[in-house]
């Protein structure tokens, strides 16, 4: 099985995106606290819900991550409303287990790579939520233009951008293949660090293995645990799922 790499160390500037928050904010809104994010990496819709006045708790596999969410919690003086927990989403339990609303953002599900981890996530998702709690989980939609390419392609520069200390970073993406029996996609990032003279100071290749989902299986894998599925969007704009972008499946807890 595939296993899980970070890249914490790039992580935020690479990952630097606000199109979901607003998303994310507008359901804490209508569901309240305490809220359960898995997969909540170095804190990037952590902090925002937090601050906006929300408890957050936020499971990573990632201590590395952790470790930068913590920091960003302290400088801003928010303890009294994140706890952070390290364990695999797949299979954790926490104290609490009376959530309004759980979500796993940003295609984090996918780095489940079986249906049994699947599963065992969904149970445990749905056991730590209130009746009508809500969950949210993003995938993206398989798109089989790019299943079909060719294997081992070409590294091709995707973003650049700049580390706190002045660094300049290029990252790089390629396929690799595609696992049509397993429904893995394998890629691999690479991230080029250079110093402000211009010279390599370092190289890094990331694997970056994600098991695709199709509608309907999402589908089919939440009312398994006793989830009702109320919306499918292919957007944060909650645009209808068409067969594009995103699958953003918006379940409750009956």
């Amino acid at each position: 099985m595939p296993e899980y790499v970070d890249y914490a160390e790039y992580y935020d500037s690479d990952h630097n995106s606000q199109v979901d928050v607003g998303f994310y904010l507008g359901f804490a809104r209508q569901c309240g606290s305490p809220i359960l994010e898995l997969a909540c990496g170095t804190g990037r819709l952590v902090i925002p819900l937090a601050e906006a006045g929300f408890k957050v708790y936020g499971v990573d596999l990632s201590e590395s991550m952790l470790a930068v969410c913590r920091r960003k919690v302290e400088e801003r003086h928010l303890a009294d409303r994140v706890h952070l927990t390290l364990a695999n989403m797949a299979d954790f339990a926490l104290s609490h287990q009376d959530f309004a609303l759980a979500y796993i953002p940003v295609r984090s599900f996918m780095h489940l790579f079986t249906q049994r981890d699947q599963l065992s996530c969904l149970q445990r998702v749905h056991d730590h939520l209130r009746p009508g709690g809500y969950f949210i989980v993003d995938v993206y939609a398989p798109h089989f233009g790019i299943l079909a390419q060719a294997p081992n392609g070409p590294f091709v520069v995707r973003r650049e951008f700049n580390l706190p200390n002045g660094h300049h970073v290029i990252r790089k993406d390629r396929f690799v293949n595609n696992d049509i029996v397993n429904q893995i996609q394998h890629c691999e990032l690479r991230f080029e660090e250079y110093d402000t003279t211009g010279v390599l100071v370092r190289e890094r290749t990331v694997p970056m293995d994600t098991r695709y989902a199709f509608r309907y299986e999402l589908q089919l894998l939440l009312g398994r645990v006793g989830f009702e599925v109320i919306d499918i969007f292919r957007d944060y704009a909650k645009n209808p799922y068409d067969g594009t972008g995103e699958i953003i499946a918006v379940a409750r807890r009956p």
